[in-house]
């Protein structure tokens, strides 16, 4: 996963408070809508995971390529791909309580874009994840919860969401450290999906570039309103 480097504008953050008053007032507001977006992306995969469990195996698309069947299964890498779950919310958070309300508002539309963008695509191309019979007792009991099916599977949202949440940190963190580290972790999400065989190659590419595509969105209309230096 490619994200420009060098030095880049840091994006006005929120205009300041003059009270604490006045600063609860947004960030729960912020806090709810992150929250709605989480729930709409929670009821797009149940949607998309159900219907395509029900369609018949002829229906399936057969999304595996050559290079999948030279990444090893390695079950000892399920932490790799669980950290999404708190790199995502709490990443996503850090990088939209810094932002304008205009960046604010243009980063949940990207949040919303790709869960919309990616549901649609994985009903049109249904295809099973290459879950193996030899899981992890980790990855095993995430697969038997009974939520999770392997049915949504092109693009990876897993890969989608933490790409665009690392390119947004890239663009609202001072600091190299900071960003290489957002990006680094969106890498090891990424790898965490094939090592796993919870995804495919191609799932995990799409996934990247729809997660790269709405984060360049994001970033057109936010330079527009950032203030010339």
């Amino acid at each position: 996963m490619a994200l420009p480097s060098g030095r880049r504008k840091i994006l006005p953050l929120a205009d300041v408070p003059s009270s604490r008053r006045e600063q609860a007032g947004p960030a729960v507001t912020r806090l709810a809508a992150a929250a709605g977006v989480a729930l709409l992306h929670l009821g797009a995969y149940l949607l998309v995971t159900r219907v395509n469990a029900a369609r018949p195996e002829s229906q399936l698309w057969e999304l595996a390529l050559p290079v999948d069947a030279v990444i090893p299964h390695l079950a000892g890498t399920w932490p790799l791909y669980w950290i999404v779950y708190p790199f995502v919310p709490l990443g996503g958070w850090l990088a939209i309580s810094r932002m304008a309300r205009p960046a604010y508002r243009r980063a949940l539309a990207a949040y919303v874009a790709i869960i919309f963008v990616g549901a649609c695509v994985q009903l049109l191309v249904p295809a099973r994840a290459p879950w193996p019979v030899d899981a992890a007792p980790m990855q095993r009991a995430y697969h038997e919860s009974g939520l999770v099916l392997p049915y949504a599977n092109l693009p990876s949202m897993h890969v989608a969401f933490a790409t665009l949440t690392a390119a947004l940190l890239t663009s609202a963190l001072p600091g190299r450290v900071a960003r290489s580290a957002a990006v680094a972790a969106a890498i090891c999400i990424t790898a965490g999906t094939l090592t796993l065989k919870e995804h495919f190659v191609l799932d995990a590419v799409t996934g990247c570039l729809l997660g790269l595509a709405a984060w360049r969105w994001w970033l057109r209309g936010a330079a527009r309103r950032a203030p010339s230096a």
